[in-house]
């Protein structure tokens, strides 16, 4: 089943239903992010936020209190993506919650959205340090984009994508079927471009291993 990352990188899972299960079952994560539980920001630790002091956590609760009344959290996913101010509702939620977050010491964007998918899980996504770097190597540098509020509308456009939104529908339903029924659409996702891009760090790993290699054996050739 094939996927695309930001609309510029297509990668494929040739199961992805056993891969979101096996990732669920070795890890114990699933206890840790969309299942039914109290929303509060101690848990932004369980999905490794590592907002260690009691006081950033404490302003941190303070902003997301503060702004609990946005647009953005009143829709379901689905209605989000096909709601014609999609781009209105982003800048309201960038300008309003996510630079406030990010203005709190030792808070950047990656920290800062795993607060907000702590508190809204079906409708904010974790943009993890992995997949900031791969939008600015293969959109930002080309459209001169690369700040919070460009990268959170090109993720939402991405799931917009027909075929993207068709399979992710499509392994959301049998997930929730096999009763994994607390992993929101948004954490399936999270879940498939994060083991696509660990899949291709490891791989390339090996090559630059293996390249080592091969000149080391050659230079002990020569001696």
């Amino acid at each position: 089943m094939k996927f695309l990352l930001f609309s510029e990188i297509a990668f494929e899972v040739s199961d992805p239903i056993a891969l979101i299960e096996s990732y669920c079952f070795q890890t114990n994560f699933y206890r840790n992010y969309d299942l039914p539980q109290d929303r509060r920001i101690e848990l932004v630790n369980k999905i490794g936020a590592r907002i260690l002091q009691a006081e950033k956590r404490r302003r941190c609760s303070i902003v997301i209190h503060e702004t609990e009344g946005l647009n953005i959290f009143k829709y379901s996913l689905d209605d989000f993506l096909d709601n014609r101010s999609m781009q209105d509702h982003v800048r309201e939620l960038d300008e309003k919650v996510i630079k406030k977050l990010m203005n709190i010491p030792g808070i950047g964007l990656s920290k800062a959205t795993k607060v907000l998918h702590t508190f809204y899980p079906e409708i904010i996504p974790m943009i993890d340090n992995p997949l900031q770097k791969v939008y600015r190597s293969k959109v930002g540098k080309k459209r001169n984009e690369g700040n919070s509020y460009q990268i959170l509308v090109a993720y939402y456009r991405n799931l917009k994508e027909r075929d993207n939104r068709q399979n992710l529908n499509e392994v959301f339903e049998i997930v929730r079927r096999n009763n994994f029924q607390g992993l929101s659409k948004l954490r399936v996702f999270d879940i498939l471009w994060w083991s696509y891009l660990k899949c291709k760090e490891l791989t390339e790993e090996v090559k630059r291993e293996r390249s080592i290699d091969l000149n080391l054996s050659s230079m002990k050739w020569f001696d």
